[in-house]
């Protein structure tokens, strides 16, 4: 019985590793494909409060919506109680590029470290968020079919 569950253990951790993982492929076209939109719509981010806050916002969504789509594909695959636990490793490694340095010619000013904030966090938060969305829908699907009629 411990062999069994050590290895739905080990695949629910490849799931939510490898969500994250081809979340990548999905998420780069896609936020190339928002950029070239948003160009061509016209929005432009001058200015001190525009290009260090509201731009990381705008570049994220794309990565936000994709691993919203990754949190919530996690608790539909995993195979546990508590599937909204398995949701944090790729959370975690969406968190985990706050380390990823962007400012190489300059060190980067307090505004432009809450910009990596934001844009770091932002997919993190949508990971759980979706997770946690997908979760209650899958309770209450459970709860209505397993109610008689």
């Amino acid at each position: 019985m411990e062999h069994v569950l050590n290895a739905i253990k080990a695949r629910n951790l490849l799931v939510g590793a490898g969500a994250y993982y081809l979340s990548w492929w999905v998420a780069n076209p896609l936020a190339i494909g928002f950029g070239k939109l948003a160009h061509g719509i016209g929005i432009s981010h001058y200015g001190d409060f525009a290009g260090a806050i509201l731009m990381p916002i705008v570049l994220a969504l794309p990565y936000a919506l994709v691993a919203a789509f990754v949190g919530a594909s996690v608790v539909w695959i995993v195979e546990s109680d508590r599937p909204i636990g398995w949701t944090l490793l790729p959370t975690f490694l969406y968190a985990l590029a706050v380390f990823h340095r962007s400012h190489w010619a300059r060190p980067p000013t307090p505004l432009e470290r809450v910009g990596d904030i934001i844009r770091v966090l932002l997919p993190a938060v949508a990971c759980i968020v979706g997770g946690i969305v997908a979760a209650k829908w899958r309770a209450a699907s459970h709860v209505s079919r397993s109610t008689p009629v």
